[in-house]
């Protein structure tokens, strides 16, 4: 291939269109190319074959005294363009990642020491001169910013997002070391350890502290050679800590693959311990899946199922071992481990391997036979009963299975037989509480969650601050407990911040959505044990807060113009806040209503709630006779508007636009329904009787 095609083949692996903002790296080695070179050709392709097409098509635009000018003239040109097409700079950037990725294998390496430029110019045959080229501190540190301004400002993140970072020291070379630390697939490893961890969207957690518990998952988990080499090198260590940290910054919830794709966990399964084993996927929550396409098989998802049991592969599952599927909007991973923490699972009929071992619950577990020993001692230091070894289940050779392992409290235990620990490696975290559907870290006052705090990684209690008041350092809950309850200590509205140690917790509490937005269905009282139903009817009185029941949004979702079962709608002004609606008057009037949504839900993105509309109806400079609610180029519905009393509202909690009679037309001529009690008199306004 030339230039232009190896330009844009990397660009397609790389920058594709994905579902996800999400991290991508420029992670190009001598196996990417003959993959991507293959893909082109259709042929299989040698290593060195695919490193010496790719080097002549590079030399094709760098050379000379110098060399990147004519890459930093075509990145100029194209950016002032409209950077139209792919950036042309693409592969001269995969260049200088992949002389990272071969810095190793320079025979002038010295231990701990970088050898970049040796490997850089061989690939840019600039075989006159030693060190840093000309022009590469000033041009290629520009095209990585052309990068950076490409995906987040043009391309809106829809590419993936920069992952380039500088390194501490070695500042020039730090962009493409950055991106050779890690190849695609180790974003996997990434993701998983993430959610061993058990991080949220929103956390913060020090780099140190990341870089810390990483090592100490990698301890356990089996990640690639180039993981391992990156945590053993003191130069690497800060760039991959930088890694862990960002990744954290964009974590969703989900471990996702080089493409953005997200990879569901696999769990062991079995019915006593032993042969045979199964698999089963544990579906996030906040992952909405209808179904899964594997191995040519359409498996439906039931709504809500937080467990899916799978037929195995063709190859049996078994303890110790990989398994990846790839399904059509997923990847199903399964890593391998010395150590399995089985937990019955009623909504799988089997024992299921979980993560960590959990106070008060029996698990069983099956363990290397190198580790069975400490395992022992482990289950004994957190408070089990003596275990035992069941004799009539048959378990792989080489492996030794417990029974009748219930931990009653945790202890600091590293390596491979962490997880027997109950949370083994997690990170202080918020947890329960009544939080609002579609937020971050939002609750409903009076219903605070709980401050999770696992074991001391030294074994000192944590210092814990509470909106900058300090707990007594003494204070049963930071010493001797695990969980504080937040909702005793945190009762007003707002921003309340949690520190533990130097990690940093943060959640809003909100009372309602405002004095004029509820949903009218139902009332759920601060602090209250019951759900009380709103009246039939909600007399007008001067204080608004007295007409506006509320309820945390997303738990009910009752129809626009409708009612939820058996309750009637409480009063035709609150109307559910989806599509646009229109207020029509006598004499072809019309005007767009524009309710105003609260700050906290605009940054929420799509909350389902409903609003109080009289204040807008009061506002106009006519009557409204009828409402109408328009979701979609095809589907709208009417109602008559209320009757409203002049003067009763002070100032409307959004605005309104007069539309033109053409307007009027256009909405009374669609596509409305209308309630059969007034269908008629709908057809005699729009006919003009």
């Amino acid at each position: 291939m030339d230039y232009a095609g190896w330009n844009k083949t990397l660009a397609e692996h790389f920058f594709a269109i994905r579902d996800a903002v999400s991290p991508v790296y420029l992670s190009v080695d001598d196996a990417l190319l003959a993959h991507l070179l293959a893909s082109q050709t259709k042929v299989a392709v040698a290593l060195p074959a695919a490193a010496d097409d790719f080097r002549a098509a590079i030399r094709s635009v760098v050379f000379g005294r110098d060399p990147f000018e004519g890459i930093a003239s075509r990145a100029r040109q194209w950016r002032r363009n409209g950077a139209v097409g792919t950036p042309p700079f693409i592969g001269v950037l995969a260049a200088t990642v992949l002389a990272a990725s071969r810095m190793s294998r320079s025979q002038d390496t010295v231990v701990g020491r970088f050898s970049y430029y040796g490997p850089l110019r061989q690939l840019l045959g600039l075989h006159e001169g030693s060190g840093m080229p000309d022009g590469y501190d000033v041009i290629i540190p520009t095209l990585w910013g052309h990068l950076e301004w490409w995906l987040t400002k043009h391309e809106q993140g829809r590419r993936g997002l920069p992952s380039a970072i500088t390194h501490p020291t070695q500042v020039n070379i730090g962009w493409s070391l950055s991106q050779a630390v890690l190849v695609g697939s180790d974003r996997v490893q990434v993701g998983l350890f993430l959610s061993a961890i058990g991080a949220q969207p929103g956390d913060s957690v020090p780099e140190a502290e990341l870089l810390a518990r990483f090592q100490e998952w990698v301890r356990l988990n089996r990640p690639s050679p180039r993981i391992q080499r990156a945590l053993a090198s003191p130069d690497l260590r800060p760039i991959l800590a930088s890694i862990l940290q960002q990744e954290l910054t964009h974590y969703d919830g989900l471990p996702r693959n080089a493409a953005g794709m997200p990879c569901v966990p696999l769990s062991l399964t079995t019915d006593t311990g032993g042969f045979p084993y199964g698999i089963a996927a544990r579906i996030p929550p906040h992952f909405r899946l209808a179904s899964l396409s594997l191995n040519g098989e359409v498996i439906r998802i039931p709504s809500g199922a937080e467990w899916l049991p799978l037929a195995p592969p063709d190859q049996k599952p078994a303890p110790g071992s990989t398994l990846e599927l790839a399904a059509d909007v997923a990847t199903l991973t399964l890593p391998a481990r010395d150590l399995y923490v089985l937990q019955a699972n009623d909504l799988v009929g089997k024992w299921t391997s979980v993560n960590t071992a959990e106070i008060g619950v029996p698990h069983r577990v099956l363990v290397k036979n190198a580790w069975a020993a400490q395992a022992q001692t482990v289950m004994l230091a957190c408070g089990s009963d003596a275990v035992r070894q069941p004799r009539r289940v048959q378990v792989p050779p080489g492996w030794t299975l417990f029974s009748g392992y219930t931990p009653t409290r945790s202890a600091m235990v590293p390596g491979v037989v962490g997880p027997l620990a109950p949370l083994h490696q997690q990170l202080a975290r918020l947890s329960g509480g009544l939080r609002i559907d579609g937020g971050r870290h939002t609750f409903l006052v009076g219903y605070a969650p709980d401050l999770v705090l696992p074991a001391s990684p030294d074994g000192h209690p944590r210092t814990v601050t509470i909106d900058g008041v300090p707990l007594p350092p003494d204070s049963p809950a930071v010493t001797d407990t695990i969980t504080i309850r937040l909702a005793d200590r945190v009762d007003s509205i707002g921003q309340h911040q949690i520190e533990v140690g130097s990690r940093k917790l943060a959640f809003t509490l909100v009372e309602r959505y405002r004095e004029s937005v509820a949903l009218p269905l139902l009332a759920l009282r601060p602090k209250g044990d019951k759900l009380a139903t709103i009246p039939n009817r909600i007399q007008n009185t001067a204080s608004p807060s007295a007409r506006a029941p509320w309820l945390p949004p997303g738990h009910f979702s009752g129809s626009f113009f409708g009612s939820h079962r058996r309750d009637p709608l409480p009063s035709m002004s609150f109307l559910r806040l989806s599509g646009s609606i229109y207020a029509l008057g006598g004499n072809r009037l019309a005007a767009q209503l524009v309710p105003e949504v609260p700050a906290w839900i605009a940054t929420m993105g799509h909350v389902p709630h409903a609003i109080d509309i009289e204040p807008l109806l009061n506002a106009l400079p006519f009557q409204a006779l009828w409402l109408l609610h328009v979701t979609s180029s095809r589907n709208a519905r009417v109602r008559r508007a209320p009757v409203v009393q002049a003067g009763t509202y002070g100032a409307p909690s959004g605005s309104w636009k007069l539309l033109s009679q053409a307007d009027w037309r256009r909405l009374t001529a669609g596509n409305t329904t209308a309630a059969v009690a007034c269908a008629q008199d709908w057809t005699d306004y729009t006919s003009g009787k």
